[in-house]
């Protein structure tokens, strides 16, 4: 039985291990840093597996295509508040991550708005893609974090910087894609 659960509960385990990744990131130790970065990485790995897990064996449930972008937009956004603070407002801009959150808000609106007109709302590939690049750019600041700290080498914050402004570009790309997608092409049905 479990079995049939587990997309379900691997998202349940992500919402969970996110506040000890913000935990152990204000530990602002070398052993915590690097467990926060393997936490990273754990999350990571086990928001690929519940969909591929659920895709494959036909468990997707309608709590699951609710739960997984909520344990998403949980992780991402508690991960760049905590990057904001340990890297300051310069390097990452309190205005990207706000454009994040709206985004975010503005999808799970229409998100709701349409299962309300029995409309289906699918993930895009775009919004797939946008989740991937959220998650590959979060793994390159937490190692150039880790770096940093322990003066392994000169990190160029200009790298960061414009990293997340693209990754806050493409976050908007993929909302923009959506009301598109579901508000235009479905306007006679709403």
């Amino acid at each position: 039985m479990i079995y049939k659960s587990l997309p379900n509960i691997l998202s349940v385990l992500r919402i969970l291990m996110t506040p000890l990744f913000v935990i152990f990131m204000f530990q602002d130790t070398a052993y915590y840093l690097l467990l926060s970065f393997l936490l990273v990485f754990i999350i990571s790995i086990t928001d690929f597996f519940d969909g591929y897990y659920a895709r494959k064996y036909n468990l997707v449930t309608e709590l699951g295509k609710y739960l997984d972008p909520i344990a998403d937009k949980i992780f991402i956004l508690a991960v760049l508040i905590t990057f904001h603070y340990f890297l300051g407002g310069n390097i990452l801009p309190v205005w990207m991550i706000v454009l994040i959150f709206f985004r975010d808000i503005i999808v799970t609106g229409l998100r709701n708005f349409f299962k309300s007109k029995n409309i289906q709302f699918t993930t895009s590939r775009l919004a797939k893609s946008k989740t991937l690049f959220q998650v590959i750019s979060i793994h390159i600041i937490m190692l150039l974090i880790i770096v940093d700290r322990y003066s392994i080498m000169a990190v160029n914050y200009a790298f960061i910087y414009y990293l997340m402004f693209c990754c806050t570009m493409v976050t908007l790309l993929s909302g923009f894609d959506y009301v598109f997608q579901y508000y235009y092409r479905n306007k006679k049905n709403v």
